[in-house]
């Protein structure tokens, strides 16, 4: 039978093998054959229990760009689990809603509005995400007054190496390392999510300066619901969106559109348009794509001509466009969030023509989950990324620029996205993570012979 995937994965044969990429074709997860999709946790559960030795990884949606889910280098027998007959809403209750870990964020998203319910926690931008692999990753959204989407979580349903299927909710001490678990610690089955009531949402978007951002980006944090940060570095430029409720007259007009989100064309904002042209063009040269066809470039005309919008949070915020690239995100502890600004702005005077995409600026509060750079703590949250040509190719020196950038965060007490590339060999990670050495003693015990474990992972938790 003819396992079909979504349009963002590809596949390509090595050898004599047909082999399954992750979404930037950087690193092969594994040949066609070795990807399982069970019907149902039964199967999963006699798979476990009757081959004792063999490992797993959870494949989720394959964004990782790092080879966070491969089995490709962990021999034949290894799989490539794919929880593709394992989603859909399980149960619901007044403020609670219950999910199968394969379950796409979309689903979720749009389930929620039509329960009038959201989570209380902001989305990450990419809807297509699994929840399992959403959670497992640390994926977080934008906002001081929430974390990333795994502090929204009641409880979790695991399957351990053994077999065995627990139940771990927030009064379990062993709660923080299983909401980010990066798929070590057991394969999640089922989730429960806080809810709230949904809020009908309005976004203000305007173009301002670097001081401006120096000086204000942590008080516009601290006073709006939801505020995301795109930092044209070499302009000097930032477009800001800040997201509250909207006023009881916009709720109404959204509501008489069908609840499409409503765009307040009254105050266009054109300052970013010069600036986005030209970043078109140098996008367009680094991606070899002259006719400006490929999807990575509505990333960034969408900042032109810009209206304030009302909308609920996911139709406001889940807006990502998954265009293959090399993406990095860095978060420093907040109080040296300037820092890092002065920082970054020093190396792009230094390094002028280089960038082709903002810099992009999320601020969170603390989380709870072991693994989180948030962990315990309020962070900022910087990305940089380079776009892929659509040849699977990127510009010279871009590998070299990822890494400079981590780098320079590095002495600022720099944490990055696990989900994301990162360059592990700059981070003492023990030392920036209070629980790592829990995470790790928690993992030897449910799973001693690494069956959740694959080359990279034992690489990233190695004793340092």
């Amino acid at each position: 039978m003819t396992v079909r995937f979504q349009a963002f994965h590809s596949i390509k044969a090595i050898g004599q093998r047909e082999v399954l990429f992750n979404w930037s074709r950087t690193n092969p997860l594994g040949a066609l054959e070795q990807v399982w999709r069970p019907k149902n946790r039964d199967e999963l559960q006699q798979l476990l229990r009757e081959n004792p030795e063999r490992k797993l990884r959870l494949i989720g949606s394959g964004l990782s760009f790092e080879p966070i889910h491969s089995v490709y280098a962990e021999g034949s027998q290894a799989l490539l689990v794919d929880l593709h007959h394992l989603r859909g809403q399980l149960v619901q209750t007044a403020d609670t809603v219950t999910y199968q870990a394969g379950t796409p964020l979309d689903t979720v998203y749009a389930d929620l509005i039509a329960m009038e319910r959201m989570l209380p926690a902001s989305p990450g931008v990419i809807g297509i995400q699994t929840l399992g692999g959403a959670l497992s990753t640390g994926t977080h959204g934008q906002g001081l007054h929430q974390s990333a989407l795994c502090d929204a979580v009641a409880a979790l349903t695991v399957m351990l190496a053994s077999g065995d299927i627990i139940r771990v909710d927030r009064t379990d001490p062993r709660f923080g390392a299983f909401v980010m678990g990066m798929g070590m610690l057991g394969i999640l089955l089922d989730v429960t999510l806080q809810t709230v009531p949904n809020r009908i949402m309005r976004c203000t978007k305007f173009t301002t300066d670097y001081p401006f951002l120096l000086e204000h980006n942590e008080r516009l944090n601290r006073e709006h619901a939801f505020v995301k940060s795109w930092w044209f570095a070499w302009t000097g430029e930032s477009h800001i969106w800040l997201v509250d409720p909207a006023s009881e007259e916009e709720v109404a007009r959204y509501r008489a559109g069908g609840s499409e989100p409503l765009l307040l064309e009254g105050d266009i904002d054109a300052r970013m348009n010069a600036t986005i042209d030209a970043t078109l063009q140098k996008m367009a040269k680094d991606t070899k794509d002259e006719a400006l066809a490929g999807e990575h470039f509505e990333t960034v005309r969408r900042f032109k001509d810009a209206s304030d919008l009302v909308g609920n949070v996911y139709q406001i915020l889940c807006k990502g466009i998954p265009a293959p690239q090399i993406n990095c995100e860095v978060a420093v502890p907040l109080h040296r969030m300037n820092e890092a600004l002065e920082t970054l702005q020093a190396w792009q005077q230094a390094n002028p023509g280089v960038l082709h995409y903002p810099f992009i600026l999320r601020c969170t509060g603390p989380s709870e989950a072991w693994l989180s750079a948030a962990y315990d703590q309020s962070v900022c949250w910087i990305g940089f990324l380079v776009y892929l040509a659509a040849d699977g190719t990127f510009v010279n020196g871009s590998m070299e620029q990822m890494r400079e950038l981590q780098q320079l965060l590095v002495p600022l007490g720099g944490i990055p996205h696990f989900g994301k590339h990162l360059a592990m060999d700059l981070y003492d990670f023990p030392a920036l993570l209070p629980r790592w050495h829990d995470f790790l003693a928690l993992k030897g015990e449910l799973d001693p012979h690494g069956r959740f474990e694959n080359r990279w992972l034992a690489d990233l938790f190695a004793n340092r």
